[in-house]
């Protein structure tokens, strides 16, 4: 997430014509570690207010900036959902990072060994879509959302995904963070239209809190959510049975 920010940085770097040398010594540091910071798009949110600051921004500044920028999904392909489909821990390793977790997160929740990580990364990255760092840590070349097909190659792993989330939740008391709702009523389609108009609303809503939450807040400080949104018209028929099987 934070890529989106040092590119809008860079663009500004450009337009004040200033150096990353130049950067480098209003800062108290080496031209290499800012270029390095640069390469890598990733830095404290300390130092990325001390970036903003000598560029007379503030972070809100910068922020507002990259929510005005209209990110589109991206897709993969078949091939390399095909290649995906045929390793499925890379798969899931790659929807890890995507949703932003960190290697040290994904190592303590998962309790794997570094090396696993860094092994599951050079599969990502014959795969084109990550790099790994000399210090072993992976950065994805292909920038999230990314949209897979519900038809195409990995449509059996993400259904089981989806349903096994679903059943958790059911299955799970309800908190103050967390809930199942559902709900059946008869309605007219327009009403219907309406409801699933509102629904995509709060869809689009979340997704642009989470993403100022990324762009702001340190990772200890995120945790990650999925919402699941369904509505259609209902055939009793074939869910329920009115037979004495």
């Amino acid at each position: 997430m934070q890529a989106e920010l040092f590119e809008i940085l860079k663009t500004v770097l450009k337009a004040r014509s200033m150096t990353y040398a130049a950067l480098a010594d209003r800062l108290g540091l080496s031209e290499p570690t800012i270029k390095r910071i640069f390469a890598e798009r990733d830095c404290k949110l300390s130092r990325m207010t001390e970036i903003c600051s000598v560029l007379d921004l503030t972070l809100d500044d910068l922020v507002s900036e990259a929510n005005r920028v209209d990110v589109r999904p991206s897709e993969l392909g078949d091939r390399l959902e095909s290649q995906l489909a045929d390793d499925w821990p890379a798969f899931h390793f790659l929807l890890l990072l995507l949703d932003g977790m960190t290697e040290a997160e994904i190592q303590k929740q998962y309790q794997i060994q570094a090396n696993r990580l860094f092994q599951l990364g050079l599969r990502l990255e014959k795969l084109g879509l990550a790099v790994v760092m000399p210090d072993n840590r992976v950065r994805l070349t292909v920038q999230a959302p990314v949209l897979f097909r519900r038809d195409g190659p990995l449509h059996q792993r993400l259904l089981k995904l989806n349903m096994d989330f679903l059943r958790a939740v059911y299955l799970a008391p309800e908190t103050e963070h967390s809930a199942y709702l559902t709900q059946t009523r008869r309605m007219t389609q327009k009403t219907a239209q309406h409801i699933l108009a509102r629904l995509r609303d709060v869809q689009v809503e979340l997704s642009n809190l989470a993403r100022r939450d990324q762009l702001t807040q340190p990772d200890d400080a995120l945790r990650s959510y999925k919402i699941g949104i369904a509505l259609a018209p209902v055939v009793f028929s074939k869910l329920l049975s009115l037979s004495k099987d």
